[in-house]
């Protein structure tokens, strides 16, 4: 009947809690702030983390999947031997050397420079490893004329009536260590040939 009934100590609510001391309130909002802090600095570490993991996933993804680049083809004439012309043996012909009066059954040829009139040009090489058994001849056939369509002819290859010609070893040869198949771009007769007909 309009008593107060709030005992010393009591909130009034009549439960048995403890007055919230001014000091201590103090205390637990500014270490709820710290933890805040702290979590919102965590997230955020968390999130780099994340997102750095992301990065190299993608990345290391792009570049697993590239394709690998293919070596540019040597320029149609080659600056390594010195002055033009040249003899040189059949086992160090190069890509892009151009030939006068070529003989493909020849063990050494005439390399030209290829603005001079020539017969033959080195389109396309393919060496077998030092440790594979022979392949026999059909197949060594069938690899010269699988890198002769990979041959890139250039605009000027069209002013001539070209033909593809394969070298490959023979058994004995390849047991003497010879494990190239060379495609050669030939005209069928005489040094007509005046420019590079490979795509550089």
């Amino acid at each position: 009947m309009g008593q107060d009934n709030t005992i010393p100590g009591n909130n009034g609510t009549g439960d048995n809690e403890s007055p919230v001391d001014p000091a201590s309130g103090t205390l637990r909002t500014a270490l709820d702030a710290i933890t805040r802090y702290r979590l919102i600095i965590g997230g955020i570490v968390l999130a780099v983390l994340v997102l750095i993991g992301v990065v190299i996933w993608v990345l290391v993804g792009a570049l697993a999947n590239r394709p690998v680049a293919a070596p540019a083809p040597a320029p149609a004439t080659s600056t390594s031997r010195g002055p033009l012309p040249a003899d040189v043996e059949a086992k160090d012909y190069q890509l892009g050397d151009c030939f006068a009066d070529f003989d493909s059954n020849a063990t050494k040829s005439k390399v030209v420079d290829c603005t001079t009139d020539h017969s033959a040009q080195l389109g396309a090489i393919f060496r077998y490893k030092a440790d594979d058994t022979f392949p026999g001849a059909n197949a060594l056939r069938d690899k010269g004329r699988e890198i002769c369509r990979d041959v890139m002819l250039n605009e000027a290859s069209t002013k001539y009536a070209l033909l593809q010609q394969n070298v490959y070893p023979s058994a004995t040869s390849w047991d003497n260590g010879d494990r190239r198949v060379d495609c050669f771009i030939v005209v069928n007769s005489g040094n007509t040939l005046k420019e590079s007909v490979l795509q550089k």
